[in-house]
């Protein structure tokens, strides 16, 4: 009696365990032989980090950020060094930075660092600030190049000016990012003409292309402590439309505040601050120059100034 009550109990006890387990169980094959299981199956391998900006084969080196590779952090700038290769050493000019969407050659570049009479490594960074025109977005992923231009003006490319052979590709908030210039070609741009049939450009017209326009900007009294960033915007005299001459962009600024806009804020490389003038701005609560609120303090219409000018004051109402 116990004997068959043991095996009930038992076989009971069996038909739950089958019940309760939820493992399938490969059949016996004879002659097998035991093997290290796919511990992958188990524990996933994190998922492997992006390239680094710049990496090998594409002109230069970084470091990307954190999170999603292949944007970056929009609006987070890009900062690392360029240094000039030993060929190319003594070389003087206008360093031009320039940023353009990946795949992108044509047209308006994203933004563009100028930085005159560089010295070497230098350390650099550009992001939303250096935007070429309002609204447009420091997002990525970026190509990244850069030009150590002899006479300033990004229009007359000379082929002996020291540039990055490769753009570098990079995304918002990519660090350590090196750019090496390297000599172009040492044959000259174009031909060699006489001294006789080139003119020279007077005094008064250098000083007039290079000169910035300088004062101060202040609120009106009844808008107290407003805050947001600042744009002052350069047009061509009696020129509504298009890209602006030059964009000044100040983020939290205090006020009164002196300011100076000229040939490092002009928006298209070639385009010269020059001539006059029509300048205006605005305190932006945003930030974005393509969500223009009512209510931003701006100044009542545009301000008739030409390039050179000093004492220059703005009021915004």
């Amino acid at each position: 009696m116990r004997s068959g009550l043991q095996s009930v109990v038992l076989t009971g006890f069996l038909v739950l365990g089958t019940m309760s387990c939820d493992r399938n169980i490969a059949p016996f094959v004879p002659g097998e032989t035991p093997r290290q299981p796919d511990l992958s199956r188990i524990f996933p391998a994190p998922e492997s980090e992006s390239p680094m900006a710049g990496a090998p084969g594409m002109g230069g080196g970084g470091t990307a950020p954190t999170g999603n590779s292949g944007v970056g952090r929009p609006g987070a700038a890009v900062r690392g060094r360029v240094s000039l290769a030993e060929p190319a050493a003594g070389h003087r000019g206008t360093l031009f930075i320039i940023a353009r969407p990946e795949g992108v050659v044509g047209g308006p570049p994203l933004a563009v660092l100028r930085v005159s009479s560089p010295e070497f490594p230098l350390a650099f960074e550009i992001g939303p600030d250096q935007v070429m025109i309002p609204g447009m977005r420091f997002e990525g992923p970026i190509a990244l190049t850069a030009r150590l231009d002899g006479d300033g003006d990004a229009m007359t490319r000379d082929a002996g000016d020291p540039e990055t052979p490769n753009s570098v590709a990079v995304v918002p908030g990519s660090l350590g990012v090196e750019l090496l210039l390297s000599s172009g070609s040492s044959v000259p741009s174009s031909p060699a003409r006489s001294p006789s049939s080139t003119p020279r450009p007077s005094r008064d017209a250098v000083a007039e292309r290079v000169a910035g326009v300088r004062g101060r900007v202040s609120l009106g009294d009844s808008l107290g402590d407003r805050t947001g960033t600042l744009f002052i915007v350069a047009r061509a005299r009696g020129v509504e439309r298009g890209p602006p001459m030059a964009v000044l962009r100040i983020s939290d600024p205090r006020f009164p505040l002196d300011f100076e806009i000229g040939p490092d804020q002009v928006m298209l490389p070639g385009m010269r601050f020059a001539g006059a003038i029509d300048l205006t701005a605005r305190l932006d609560s945003d930030g974005d120059a393509m969500t223009r609120d009512d209510g931003d303090p701006q100044t009542a219409g545009p301000l008739a100034v030409v390039s050179g000018a000093v004492g220059v004051e703005v009021l915004l109402r």
